[in-house]
């Protein structure tokens, strides 16, 4: 809480630069409702955010011959948007 981070584009181009507000560190199943919404993807459910979630994890953790388990802990980070280049 309370650290700062430059978020790029995949060009390498600054977006914006965020505070963190808020950490936890919850069983992937016990992810509230309002966070899968204020991450704001798809249509901002609890079910999109399992969905994809799920899957993203699932071959991230492939890819070091682990399995993905709804029991597993996830981090959750809230922030704020602290700047916007010129422009924004």
């Amino acid at each position: 809480v309370g650290e700062h981070n430059v978020i790029l584009r995949t060009n390498g181009e600054a977006v914006c630069v965020t505070k963190t507000t808020r950490v936890s560190v919850v069983p992937f199943m016990q992810v509230s409702a309002e966070h899968a919404c204020k991450e704001g993807e798809g249509d901002r459910s609890l079910t999109y955010w399992r969905t994809v979630h799920a899957q993203a994890f699932a071959d991230e953790l492939a890819e070091i011959h682990m399995n993905f388990s709804e029991d597993m802990l996830v981090v959750c980070e809230e922030f704020q948007v602290v700047f916007l280049p010129i422009g924004r």
